[in-house]
């Protein structure tokens, strides 16, 4: 998280849109303190909040756009030693979403590419489309992104119905079930500590179980 924004500047080509880094500075000793300086953003974020809470309307270009975008970040090499989740998290799913365990459900990532990895909807702009926040990127699962976008969509059922219809090549397949799952485990264990994620956490445990149940 520390580092984040600094391998961002460096490491992302131009044409992936996002505030850029001017300046920063740390200073202090335990603790120690960062400032950072970025360009003005004009287009506000498509939502206040992470999650949606009203119906979205947004053009298809803006889609396709956002594609583009994820495609672009994903042929970015990877940086060295930033993953998105610990194998200790992948893990405790089950803690989190017990009838992953029920289900028998394999939990082995075989897939990491280069995400932005917190993907929500205070994270994206309206037209033009940018992306906000940068300090966790890095190798994630695959699909986690979408997967992220679609979560915090749940409690809209047609935006999260476009959103798996938009990114259906990677959320529908083994790897972007997984995808869901890390998401909604994430969620779950959140609700505890704040009211935004206790509001999400119904409609993650239920779209968890859709995820579980047979085709």
């Amino acid at each position: 998280m520390w580092e984040g924004n600094r391998l961002a500047e460096k490491a992302l080509p131009p044409h992936i849109r996002r505030p850029r880094l001017m300046a920063d500075y740390s200073w202090g000793q335990e603790p120690v303190f960062q400032a950072l300086l970025f360009s003005r953003v004009d287009t506000p974020p498509v939502s206040a909040t992470p999650d949606l809470q009203m119906p979205l309307t947004i053009g298809s270009r803006w889609w396709r756009d956002l594609r583009t975008m994820l495609h672009r970040l994903r042929q970015v090499p990877a940086p060295q030693g930033r993953r998105s989740h610990t194998p200790g998290f992948i893990e405790r799913i089950p803690h989190h979403l017990p009838e992953v365990a029920q289900a028998g459900v394999d939990l082995t990532v075989r897939s990491w590419v280069i995400s932005h990895a917190d993907l929500h909807w205070a994270n994206v702009t309206r037209d033009p489309l940018a992306l906000l926040d940068w300090e966790g990127w890095g190798a994630a699962p695959a699909g986690y992104d979408a997967a992220v976008l679609h979560a915090y969509s749940l409690a809209v059922p047609e935006t999260a119905a476009k959103v798996r219809e938009v990114f259906a090549d990677v959320l529908d397949n083994q790897d972007g079930r997984l995808a869901h799952l890390v998401i909604c485990a994430e969620i779950v264990q959140a609700a505890e500590r704040d009211p935004l994620h206790a509001r999400l956490a119904p409609y993650a445990r239920r779209f968890a179980s859709e995820v579980l149940t047979p085709q």
